[in-house]
């Protein structure tokens, strides 16, 4: 008699034990993919700031022209090289320039001829316009001390298009931020850049 309540006590505690293993297996789960959505949620916000970011600082060159009575599309407009356009079928790298020798605050790059966008060359041809932070918690494409990022961006350009054809003096900008943590991730937002006052 002794026996089997012995038996039957084990087999109670296996149970139990077994009970609480699925308990602790699905508590485990359930953390582990709350902590993977909060860091996209993270970086999600990061790329959407930093590619609206980018759309800003050609409306502000933009609206720096106007300022200038210069061409709307003029990348820098203290410097007289009129040759020096935002063009269309191109892409760019722009960021803030927050160099003391800067004659613009916002300083852009041509990257059509070294422009790469595939998951395979985040580490190698992508690396031209990785972002890092420098030592003042700025997103930057060069910073002295630098520190590594897990995001890339840049700008493109199109032709703005309509049911009479293309729209001169306007150009499409395409905004893109691309990160690669837990999976390849992209970000894209779009606007118009129309010289307004000509149109």
């Amino acid at each position: 008699m002794n026996k089997n309540i012995q038996a039957f006590s084990i087999i109670e505690i296996l149970v139990g034990i077994f009970i609480f293993s699925l308990w602790l297996v699905s508590v485990y789960a359930v953390l582990t993919s709350t902590l993977k959505l909060n860091d996209y949620n993270k970086n999600y916000i990061i790329a959407t700031n930093l590619a609206r970011e980018q759309l800003e600082l050609v409306r502000n060159i933009r609206d720096s022209n106007y300022k200038q009575i210069k061409k709307y599309n003029q990348i820098n407009p203290s410097n007289s090289d009129y040759e020096n356009m935002l063009e269309v079928w191109k892409y760019y790298k722009i960021e803030n320039d927050y160099s003391s020798t800067a004659t613009f605050p916002i300083k852009v790059e041509d990257i059509t001829l070294w422009f790469w966008e595939w998951q395979i060359e985040l580490q190698w041809k992508m690396l031209n316009y990785k972002l890092s932070l420098d030592d003042q918690h700025r997103y930057t494409f060069e910073s002295i001390d630098k520190r590594d990022t897990h995001f890339y961006r840049y700008i493109s350009t199109h032709k703005v298009e309509d049911s009479n054809g293309v729209i001169d003096n306007a150009i499409k900008v395409k905004s893109k931020v691309i990160w690669f943590q837990r999976g390849y991730h992209e970000f894209e937002v779009n606007t118009i850049i129309a010289d307004w006052k000509r149109l």
